[in-house]
């Protein structure tokens, strides 16, 4: 059964035939015998093409178009635009099926939108009748969308139907692209038109041409709602609950941005949410709703080079709403093979998003442990960090660990080799600036020199370790002459553990289960068997940790 207004009998009659004529969805689309959809027809050079919603049509199989005089043909996908469009082409040898098309390049749109609050949804049925919705105009913009409802609470937007014509006052003002809570998300006509210009425009272009100019090339602008918003003066409109609005934004892998929405003084309340081109939520925070009477900013990470899209769904209320995207940072600028870190130079700076990877090349020694300095800056956002080896295996992380900017934080870190290391910094929470410097701890030099010898009764040897790091000392020791290994306070809360060998390498104190502590003094018996040379080591297990000790015979020997 057919939809219409509420007139007298002579005009739903008179209504209804020039609504088949020319007001109407140009096809009915069937999916690989289940999906539905509905379709735009426009003749591009001798083909005759159909202009759809592109997730009516993605990854078919098979598409067959049944256009207003009940005659089918076979389509196939022709291009993918982003913001959910596609075009397919009507196989065959005529151009015939465009005799129907209802294309239009509407003009005045806007002017249209501000005077008129109510239109038609028209939708081609599988017999190519067609049925006509009257809806109410509940929100849009002047970039792209327009939001529409039912007038009549027994009139719903069902499944199947997107693709539908919007016509306001008899003027083709968009087409249906998706439908949620019972509002319908409309691309308005004008914005269509700029997202199809360059495609269509080539083809007529060659046309006038002709074939024997191959190498004649058409310059037009590029679609207004492809142009990426980062940076723009902004985007605003109007949104009602229930309704929802979309932009699609082009968007660099790993550069990160910041969703700015400004305060309008409004009560309403949305969500927001972004999708890729393969229709994915990438951002979406379900349980958060922001009003019209407050700032909100909001940091994304893209986490590949895509056209994204921008939903906003009022959730509450109506009113206005205005949202700038700002870059935060650049890839190029977060992993620059020109970033690269020195031990003991300037602190470098950055800032990131959650998602975002800050990335730094310092060539270190196996064995000299090093410091990662983290100042605070004030930020409340947060980090983790990671070191790669140049095998790229991870040689430090802690995934359970995150930092915050609030926080000055020292990490320190022993090189397992000589090797040129990656400093991953990674957003873990909201955005947040970092600094980082690298400074130096001990070298091996120090820690395993030549000269690292230790006397009984003779002076205290100091050094630092950090964990995995290692400092060895040779000590001359008489068979059966015990001796006490005496480690002095130094305060610091690092641990470290105690090893002796002889000169052949065989061990003769191990104990990997007792820890020493920088906060504490220790002592250490031992009594060897053999005239020899042994080695003392001490392995740091946690933290950072400075060292005293000296060797004393135990009492009552001489």
């Amino acid at each position: 059964m057919h939809r219409y207004f509420h007139i007298s009998t002579v005009f739903f009659f008179l209504s209804i035939c020039f609504a088949q004529a020319s007001f109407s969805s140009d096809a009915y689309i069937k999916v690989d015998d289940n999906e539905l959809g509905q379709g735009i027809l426009r003749q591009r050079g001798i083909e005759c093409l159909l202009i759809t919603p592109a997730h009516v049509v993605e990854n078919a199989l098979k598409v067959d178009v049944t256009v207003a005089d009940k005659t089918k043909y076979p389509a196939e996908i022709m291009e993918l635009f982003p913001g959910d469009i596609s075009v397919l082409r009507i196989k065959g040898d005529e151009s015939s099926p465009c005799s129907h098309a209802s294309w239009s390049n509407t003009s005045n749109l806007n002017a249209l939108l501000e005077k008129e609050n109510q239109g038609e949804l028209r939708t081609m049925l599988a017999d190519g009748s067609i049925r006509i919705t009257p809806v109410d105009i509940v929100g849009y913009d002047k970039y792209r969308n327009i939001n529409v409802r039912p007038t009549h609470q027994s009139d719903a937007i069902l499944k199947g139907e997107s693709g539908s014509l919007l016509y306001i006052a008899g003027q083709l003002s968009g087409m249906l692209l998706s439908v949620k809570d019972g509002i319908g998300n409309v691309i308005r006509q004008d914005v269509l038109a700029n997202t199809l210009a360059l495609f269509f425009e080539d083809s007529h272009q060659a046309d006038r041409q002709g074939a024997h100019q191959p190498n004649s090339k058409t310059t037009a602008n590029p679609p207004a709602q492809e142009t990426a918003l980062t940076g723009q003066p902004g985007i605003s409109g109007i949104i009602a609950e229930g309704a929802g609005v979309e932009y699609p934004v082009t968007l660099q892998e790993n550069s990160p941005v910041r969703l700015r929405f400004s305060a309008t003084g409004d009560t309403e309340r949305y969500s927001v949410e972004i999708w890729d081109s393969k229709h994915k939520a990438v951002y979406r925070n379900p349980g958060k709703n922001y009003s019209g009477t407050e700032s909100v900013s909001i940091p994304f990470t893209p986490p590949r080079n895509d056209t994204y899209t921008l939903h906003i769904t009022g959730t509450q209320g109506e009113g206005k709403y205005a949202v700038e995207i700002q870059t935060i940072a650049l890839d190029s600028q977060l992993r620059s093979p020109k970033n690269i870190i020195r031990i003991g130079e300037n602190a470098t700076e950055g800032i990131l998003a959650q998602g975002a990877v800050a990335e730094y090349q310092v060539r270190l020694e196996e064995n000299s442990p090093v410091r990662l300095e983290f100042p605070a800056t004030g930020d409340t956002g947060k980090y983790n960090v990671e070191i790669w080896d140049s095998k790229k295996q991870a040689v430090y992380r802690d995934p359970g660990k995150n930092y915050s900017g609030t926080d000055s934080v020292n990490i320190p870190f022993t090189p397992h080799q000589d090797d040129t290391y990656t400093l991953r910094i990674i957003g873990t929470e909201g955005e947040v600036k970092y600094t980082v410097r690298i400074a130096s701890i001990a070298l091996n030099a120090q820690l395993r020199g030549d000269a690292n010898i230790i006397q009984i009764g003779g002076n205290s040897v100091e050094g630092v370790l950090a964990q995995g790091a290692v400092a060895e000392y040779r000590l001359e020791l008489a068979a059966y002459t015990p001796v006490r290994l005496n480690f002095s306070a130094t305060g610091d809360n690092g641990k470290y553990n105690v090893e002796v060998f002889d000169s052949n390498g065989n061990i003769v104190y191990r104990d990997p289960y007792k820890r020493y502590s920088g906060t504490e003094a220790a002592m250490l018996p031992l009594t060897v068997s053999k005239n020899d040379t042994y080695l003392i080591r001490l392995k740091g297990i946690e933290g950072e940790c400075k060292f005293s000790l000296n060797i004393m015979r135990a009492p009552g020997k001489s």
